[in-house]
């Protein structure tokens, strides 16, 4: 006998490999970057069809020194980012076109390299790696064994089985 349930069902799995240079203007003549940090990665995800978009911002601070590597200060700036996932999907009768997507961060966004371009300007490059999985609601199909008992069986044990002055019975004890 054949039996459809509905569950939650991974129905798509993407990657997104994210590399981005930044050339940050500074105010200062730079004589040399010191350090790059990346900090406050934050995203969100939107479906468009069978694209999955992801869309986010980060912060990045750059440790240089200027005047001659006399003094140092720290640049701070909030930059966006976007990709879109590749995605594969697999053919598997849903419910709707509802989906949940969840995502991974493999590999947050890091600082792989930093060049000095010019006297104003600093070049840092950044990766990232994500990946995605989307749920939906699907219909399964399972087989179940000739011996299962029918629903109705099933219900009328219950109501056989039950004791309808249970919590009388307990309140008398």
């Amino acid at each position: 006998m054949n039996r459809e349930i509905i569950a939650k069902t991974l129905v798509g799995k993407g990657k997104l490999a994210l590399q981005e240079r930044q050339v940050i203007t500074l105010d200062e003549n730079v004589s040399k970057p010191l350090g790059c940090w990346i900090i406050n990665h934050k995203f969100d995800t939107n479906q468009n069809g069978k694209n999955i978009e992801l869309s986010g911002t980060y912060d990045i601070q750059i440790w240089y020194a200027y005047d001659d590597d006399q003094k140092t200060n720290v640049f701070y700036k909030t930059v966006p980012f976007n990709g879109t996932f590749m995605v594969s999907w697999k053919k598997i009768k849903t419910i709707d076109d509802e989906t949940k997507q969840k995502v991974h961060v493999i590999k947050y966004p890091t600082a792989t390299g930093m060049n000095q371009k010019n006297e104003h300007e600093v070049e840092i490059i950044i990766e990232s790696v994500y990946f995605v999985d989307v749920f939906q609601d699907s219909i399964l199909t399972i087989n179940t064994l000739e011996e299962d008992k029918d629903d109705e069986i099933i219900d009328e044990e219950i109501i056989m089985n039950v004791n309808p002055n249970y919590i009388t019975d307990k309140k008398e004890n």
